[in-house]
């Protein structure tokens, strides 16, 4: 796992990202800078926290973990892609994040979105698609928690739902005018239900925020780990582009927090920034759920993956999310 920490998924890098805006803050004085670190709420809250020396793991009333599921969505548009009928449409990506107060450990591991899931009371469906039975009520988070905690036996109890804000990342990267990115190969790809037209030549060029996310969403015959790469050369040349301009991070600093849903506090966003920080790379591990492709009895059949549950266990307690590996399985019973 030695290269585990490099290939961190985009919105990791976002909190971990967060402790060196920190440090930068710290680093400026002057009465207008404080005006500025006071009009962004993450900032602030960084900044007090820092002075304060407040333990991350006291924002979060003592508790000793915390574990996320983490979505990006899919926008479910009318055919032809120009009216957006639901933002709460398939999730395009999904992983388990767990924050470990005891051990100081961040791990995550992320869920093959055609993972097939026989839940009692649905009918057979990948596990990408139950976001969307909830897009009329809003409870499409909900949905995923009770279909990941069903996969996974009831063994992981998720805390908090967060869904990934692709118009507030645009949103960021066009903030710093842009990200300056060197494209290896030819991107194409069109989903109209999806909003989705990828259309990325090769060579250097500066992508504006809907090819930034474009360029992380790309996943046309490429493995998870190709897109974690491509998450990692984004994320640098975020920092690079940022660094050039220290007047913007407070901004920055509350846009990444809109990008995480909205879903943590001012407060949490810094905490988890300073913990990330605290711990270092090393403490921050990323695995991938095992499984298998099932047969297809007829070439029109449906691609459905399984989960290799013995395998997975061991995953699992790998990376902390249960406590051991075996008979003695830790089994959480909601």
């Amino acid at each position: 796992m030695a290269g585990a920490s490099r290939r961190r998924p985009l919105y990791m890098r976002l909190l971990a990202g967060l402790a060196w805006l920190g440090v930068c803050l710290l680093a400026l004085a002057g009465g207008t800078v404080w005006n500025w670190i006071n009009s962004s709420a993450v900032a602030k809250a960084l900044v007090i926290q820092q002075i304060r020396k407040t333990p991350p793991k006291e924002v979060f009333h003592n508790q000793d973990s915390l574990t996320f599921l983490v979505l990006g969505c899919d926008e479910d548009r009318y055919y032809g892609g120009k009216q957006i009928l639901s933002n709460a449409a398939r999730s395009d990506m999904m992983l388990i994040a767990r924050l470990d107060f005891l051990t100081n450990k961040i791990t995550a591991v992320s869920i093959p979105r055609d993972t097939v899931v026989d839940m009692p009371g649905y009918s057979r469906r990948r596990i990408n698609a139950f976001h969307a039975l909830g897009k009329n009520s809003g409870e499409g988070g909900e949905y995923a928690k009770r279909a990941v905690e069903f996969l996974l036996d009831n063994q992981v109890r998720i805390d908090r739902v967060m869904e990934i804000n692709y118009k507030a990342f645009q949103d960021m990267i066009n903030l710093v005018g842009g990200v300056n990115i060197f494209v290896d190969k030819k991107m194409e790809y069109t989903d109209k239900r999806g909003g989705l037209f990828i259309d990325l030549k090769p060579g250097k060029q500066t992508l504006d925020g809907y090819n930034a996310m474009c360029y992380v969403r790309y996943r046309h015959g490429d493995s998870d780990f190709l897109r974690q790469d491509r998450q990692k050369n984004l994320m640098t040349a975020f920092k690079n582009k940022l660094e050039g301009q220290p007047q913007l991070l407070g901004k920055v600093a509350d846009k990444v927090r809109e990008v995480l849903g909205n879903e943590l506090s001012a407060e949490e966003v810094a905490a988890v920034a300073i913990f990330a920080k605290e711990i270092g790379n090393d403490n921050i591990k990323m695995g991938q759920l095992p499984t298998y492709e099932l047969p297809r009895p007829t070439r029109g059949s449906p691609y459905y993956l399984a989960l290799d549950r013995d395998k997975a266990r061991e995953t699992l307690a790998r990376f902390g999310f249960i406590e051991s590996y075996g008979s003695s399985t830790y089994r959480y019973e909601p």
